[in-house]
């Protein structure tokens, strides 16, 4: 049995229309993330649409995962992580169907098809987010980048675009059990 250590990431394999967009979209298994914020305590931080950011034990997490761990050859500040994620409980989750286009537009490249005008309406839909509104993937991204100072997709230019799937094959994680 995989002990987990503060920090491990949990790709989860979630189901539902919108777990379905974000998976076919992004060509992955993985819909959802969350983060080891005590191995200790086997608590867990994430981002739900039904409730914001929140803490959950992993004893009461009823949706499949594979752990991920950041690299052992890569240094970054684990409690520079679970900090951040502790300052962001209780902030707002982004609007799922947003996050479901945004992978869709990534399936099809429609911002290359429909080029400034689709790029007009995304701007415009952009300003409407307030900044403390998060993804899962949105809020680990940030979690990793600004409280552990390590980019854990560098194959991605930004957090608003990180997928579950894209933390996946990141070269700075590797999955340690199923």
């Amino acid at each position: 049995m995989l002990m987990f250590q503060d920090s491990d990431i949990l790709l989860c394999k979630s189901n539902g229309l919108i777990p379905k967009l974000i998976k076919w979209g992004t060509e992955s298994v993985y819909s959802h993330v969350a983060v080891i914020a005590s191995a200790k305590l086997g608590l867990i931080i994430e981002a739900i649409p039904e409730g914001g950011v929140r803490a959950i034990s992993v004893q009461n997490y009823k949706t499949p995962f594979d752990v991920y761990r950041i690299k052992s050859a890569v240094q970054f500040n684990t409690s520079g992580v679970i900090s951040y994620l502790i300052k962001m409980l209780a902030r707002k989750y982004d609007y799922p169907l947003r996050l479901a286009w945004k992978m869709a537009l990534r399936k099809f490249r429609l911002l290359k098809l429909f080029g400034l005008k689709v790029m007009k309406k995304k701007e415009a839909a952009d300003q409407l987010q307030e900044d403390q509104d998060y993804f899962c993937s949105e809020l680990v991204y940030q979690a990793f980048f600004i409280g552990g100072g390590v980019d854990i997709v560098p194959q991605i230019g930004d957090a608003e675009t990180t997928s579950p799937g894209d933390i996946a094959k990141s070269s700075v994680v590797e999955k340690v059990q199923q």
